[in-house]
């Protein structure tokens, strides 16, 4: 295949560690700029793509390549010696897919043909064909339900380029939370956490209605555990943040959803979203900020032990 020439892709390139880029989907229709990675590992001829976006979906007329398979084989990349990440398509790929939300799967269609995909193993039930439209926010939408089928990985599972590697790609850690099948990935060679829609600074953390407080904060510890040993290790998001202090990002998380839940940080506003009464907090300047079912505070509330007033809220 020919490097292709397009006079605007959906996706802007750069290069986050030495051997991983991050593809950010700059224009899309649904106002998500969804940050997907693409891990080389040359030794083994594979690449590792952590998300796919939103397949591309955009209302620019002079974007003109909106498939992300197509761009990663076909534009050269400026950091990448000027050629593509995958010139020609010669490097088999591995897809791990962090959750299941429309804006992290709708371009995995490209790859489903001949590639493994990885998701988490923790709740079949919630990802199940007969789920995944509504569940992936598709349904919603109004958008067509990618197709594909998944390989359900257990927590700890080690992404090996083949069966006879003995060098990991990465691990897959089951992150619930945000969602019941969220999952991140430890690339201990590079220090780099990716978590996903766990957390990210400068845009709303979103639960969706299956989302859980109480689970998340169980998470985020198992994070703060993982990284704390290691000096220099560095945390990458599913929008918004990317190659930035791990230690510091989860505790700071962290420290701000402590606030919501005790009561300190006051509720911005409460609103109706599709039926489910939602509220949203926003720290001061703002890097932090949340928008999640009222329930799921309350719940959180609950388990902690929290008073507001005189109830247990």
């Amino acid at each position: 295949m020919a490097n292709y020439k397009p006079k605007s892709p959906a996706f802007k390139v750069s290069k986050l560690t030495l051997t991983t880029f991050l593809i950010v989907e700059y224009n899309d229709i649904y106002d998500e700029h969804p940050f997907i990675y693409v891990k080389i590992n040359r030794p083994s001829n594979t690449i590792l793509i952590i998300d796919t976006g939103c397949g591309g979906a955009t209302d620019d007329p002079n974007v003109d390549l909106k498939d992300l398979r197509v761009f990663i084989e076909t534009v050269d990349v400026d950091q990448n010696d000027g050629r593509p990440l995958n010139h020609g398509g010669k490097m088999k790929y591995i897809v791990a897919l962090t959750h299941c939300h429309y804006d992290h799967i709708l371009g995995i269609e490209s790859f489903a043909k001949d590639s493994e995909i990885l998701v988490s193993g923790h709740s079949p039930s919630f990802i199940s064909p007969t789920n995944l439209p509504t569940h992936s926010l598709c349904k919603r939408l109004g958008v067509k339900t990618p197709q594909y089928t998944p390989k359900l990985v257990p927590h700890g599972y080690a992404i090996l380029p083949d069966s006879s590697s003995l060098d990991s790609l990465g691990v897959i850690l089951h992150t619930p939370g945000h969602t019941p099948d969220e999952l991140a990935i430890w690339d201990e060679s590079e220090r780099m956490l990716y978590v996903g829609d766990t957390l990210y600074e400068w845009a709303h953390i979103i639960f969706p209605n299956e989302g859980s407080i109480v689970t998340w904060f169980q998470t985020i510890d198992s994070l703060i555990t993982l990284v704390t040993p290691y000096d220099g290790a560095n945390i990458s998001c599913g929008h918004t943040t990317a190659g930035r202090p791990a230690g510091e990002v989860l505790g700071g998380a962290k420290t701000f959803m402590l606030d919501v839940v005790e009561g300190r940080e006051k509720v911005r506003r409460k609103f109706d979203k599709y039926g489910v009464v939602t509220v949203e907090y926003v720290q001061e300047g703002m890097r932090f900020s949340l928008i999640c079912p009222e329930r799921l505070i309350l719940e959180a509330r609950k388990d902690r032990g929290v008073v507001i007033g005189d109830l247990i809220q």
